[in-house]
């Protein structure tokens, strides 16, 4: 009587597992034809949505009496950004008054709204200082 119930036992979990794999198997093909023939785009899902969200871009930016190198960096709307700004010779930082954002050694934000966005120094470091300027472009 322990055979059979043993056999009838084993019986079911083959049949559980074989279940169990056509299903992955046919979800795996869903998936795969949804991704080929465009389907994710089309159900409303954007494919910059399937990336990290903890992807960074991220940039240096020399700071030095008087200017940026770069002193231009382009971007696209969307994007998580982190400048990182190299103050060679003083504290220089980067304020970008038309985003609200600005730090004298890093910034990170998401690029949320489009345009050209003209940054400024953060510190007075001298004569020159109201000259010191660099631009973001959000595509």
């Amino acid at each position: 009587m322990s055979a059979r119930g043993g056999s009838a036992s084993g019986e079911k979990n083959k049949l559980t597992f074989f279940l169990a794999a056509i299903a992955l198997i046919i979800l795996v093909g869903v998936g795969l034809t949804l991704v080929k023939s465009g389907g994710i785009e089309k159900a409303g899902i954007k494919k910059e949505d399937t990336l990290l969200k903890n992807e960074v871009k991220e940039f240096t930016i020399d700071a030095f009496r008087f200017g940026y190198n770069p002193n231009t960096v382009t971007i696209k709307k969307g994007d998580r950004v982190r400048l990182n700004i190299n103050n060679t010779d003083t504290k220089h930082g980067i304020r970008i008054p038309d985003l609200g954002i600005s730090g004298n050694e890093s910034l990170e934000f998401v690029a949320d709204k489009s345009g050209e966005f003209n940054w400024y120094c953060n510190n007075y470091c001298g004569g020159g200082h109201s000259q010191m300027q660099g631009k973001l472009i959000i595509e």
